[in-house]
């Protein structure tokens, strides 16, 4: 009889442990990537700067370019990765210009500074 007590006692113990277990490796389902996040992903050298201003002249074109590129993307048709220029080169292609702000920065006394100002320091001097 004593023996029956101590084998649930001890069946009892293990079944806790297990569902301790089983609680702490339960991980949460990740939610599914969207397009934008998937392409942002693959962007380097600016992309990201490049994405933005396309999306801000012209919002409805570029989602629609983003949404074939995240499609390739996870089906492993474009596994490298996409640089600012080369993006930037994809929407000229297709007709959508737009301008970057861009800026030349160069060494001046330990600073970086614009060439514009590095400029006018010397004219002035």
């Amino acid at each position: 009889m004593e023996e029956d007590v101590d084998l649930k006692l001890l069946e009892q113990r293990k079944m806790e442990a297990l569902r301790r277990k089983l609680k702490a490796s339960a991980q949460p389902p990740q939610a599914e990537k969207t397009d934008r996040q998937v392409v942002e992903g693959a962007l380097y050298d600016r992309g990201d700067e490049v994405l933005d201003a396309a999306y801000s002249f012209y919002p409805n074109e570029t989602e629609r370019l983003v949404k074939e590129l995240a499609g390739m993307i996870r089906d492993g048709r474009l596994a490298e990765k996409i640089a600012g220029g080369e993006l930037l080169s994809i929407f000229r292609q297709l007709g959508l210009r737009f301008r970057l702000k861009t800026s030349i920065k160069v060494m001046d006394q330990g600073k970086l500074v614009d060439l514009s100002e590095r400029f006018r320091r010397k004219e002035e001097s």
